[in-house]
């Protein structure tokens, strides 16, 4: 396991040393162009969580900081997904069982990373490659649902965080209205060992709960489809 994590770490320091140097590359330009962009996901699981899980679904977003033409950026990327989700319901007391409360818990994985983006201007077409480093939070959350509707309470079961990186790219084909433009893309998430829980993985212990964890590596394929705000016509000046 040491290995691994070392391994990991120094994945994620070249990825940052990489992005350093782009960062470098983007100071030194006298004007530089803005990226934003928002997108729905859906992952497919591998390692330990593609064990336990089947697919997972979410949003995730992205900006970037680029030269004037977009070819050369850095991009902080970003995604959460739900990969796994249960429901427990109880009888409100003094129903007769007509009311339920129910408590629903939640298995998350999230992603953050930092890292560079290469982009070949086509006409009509932007294909980009991009890698990044970062973190991956993975965490089991429940809520307390009123038969109102509405969570009164909720408590956080079990995290951990580790060392995430891996790469993606895609195609950004631009629309009418200036400067909006369709995203379609794929990126690899690759952790380093974390310890998670996925449905079924909280058992009664007493008067509570007790978390039985899995270990290993939550790595996700993500499959993306967004739109993308970019005005590289009006950079700028910094």
């Amino acid at each position: 396991m040491r290995v691994r994590s070392c391994s990991a770490a120094t994945n994620v320091l070249i990825g940052w040393t990489g992005g350093l140097a782009v960062l470098g590359t983007l100071m030194a330009s006298p004007v530089l162009a803005l990226e934003g962009g928002g997108t729905f996901v859906l992952g497919a699981p591998h390692g330990a969580l593609g064990e336990q899980a089947d697919v997972a679904g979410g949003v995730g977003g992205h900006l970037l900081y680029a030269t004037p033409s977009g070819k050369l950026g850095l991009r902080l990327d970003g995604s959460v997904l739900l990969y796994g989700s249960e429901t427990l319901r109880i009888p409100v007391a003094g129903t007769a069982g007509r009311l339920n409360r129910e408590i629903t818990t939640d298995n998350w994985v999230a992603q953050l990373g930092l890292g560079p983006q290469l982009v070949l201007p086509l006409r009509g077409a932007r294909p980009y490659v991009h890698g990044f480093a970062g973190l991956s939070y993975l965490s089991t959350e429940s809520y307390l649902v009123d038969p109102s509707g509405f969570a009164s309470r909720s408590s956080t079961n079990y995290d951990d965080t580790g060392f995430a990186y891996g790469g993606g790219g895609g195609v950004v084909v631009p629309l009418r209205d200036h400067g909006l433009s369709i995203d379609l893309g794929v990126r690899y998430v690759r952790t380093s060992s974390v310890r998670f829980l996925a449905e079924g993985d909280l058992s009664p212990d007493g008067g509570g709960v007790r978390p039985v964890p899995h270990r290993g590596q939550a790595n996700v394929v993500e499959f993306r489809l967004g739109l993308v705000f970019s005005d590289y016509s009006h950079p700028t000046r910094h």
